[in-house]
């Protein structure tokens, strides 16, 4: 079974006030987070209406500008540049890959996009197949470490994740995943 670190949701993280690690990682509180997560979460569409086109991206990424994502993020642009991926499982572990990569610039974020496709279309994407492409091109670490991301920020993909044995160190998990989350999410705040 994986262990996650806690969520946002289930057990709020107290912020820090004053200490060393407030200036060595300036975090706000888990209210700013939310506001950037919130929306992917309540625009996501609880199920796909259909089988995945890679056109369905940039509308979706439409819906998420609409509801309040900051500007900078540039969605709907990114969504145009994936939105060639025909196979939802192979966008995912794309995705999944470059969030989870601590050596590719974070600009633009990609994680609200990866979100939002494993929030729709998880019903119909098989974790062990985004593995399987990922270690295809070699990105297997990077893949799970962007996935265990996005079910940090996510909760609900837990059980979709869970199946899944990941190679990924506990240290990691426990410490690393979180602080790269709340980085990625507040990322907007510093370009």
């Amino acid at each position: 079974m994986i262990e996650f670190p806690s969520s946002l949701i289930g057990k709020p993280v107290i912020a820090l006030t004053g200490g060393f690690l407030d200036r060595l990682f300036p975090f706000r509180t888990d209210n700013e987070i939310l506001k950037h997560v919130l929306p992917v979460r309540r625009h996501a569409r609880k199920t796909a209406r259909s089988p995945f086109v890679g056109d369905q991206l940039v509308g979706a990424s439409a819906r998420l500008e609409r509801a309040g994502m900051p500007a900078g993020y540039h969605l709907s642009a990114i969504a145009r540049e994936y939105s060639a991926f025909e196979d939802c499982e192979q966008l995912v572990a794309s995705l999944a890959s470059r969030v989870g990569n601590p050596q590719i610039a974070p600009v633009p974020p990609l994680w609200p996009l990866l979100a939002q496709v494993l929030l729709e279309f998880r019903s119909v994407i098989s974790p062990h197949a985004v593995l399987r492409h990922a270690a295809k091109d070699g990105l297997s670490e990077e893949a799970q470490r962007g996935l265990i991301i996005v079910t940090y920020l996510f909760p609900e993909l837990k059980d979709w994740l869970a199946g899944v044995k990941l190679g990924i160190p506990r240290w990691e998990r426990m410490l690393a995943v979180p602080l790269a989350a709340r980085k990625l999410v507040l990322l907007e705040k510093h370009y």
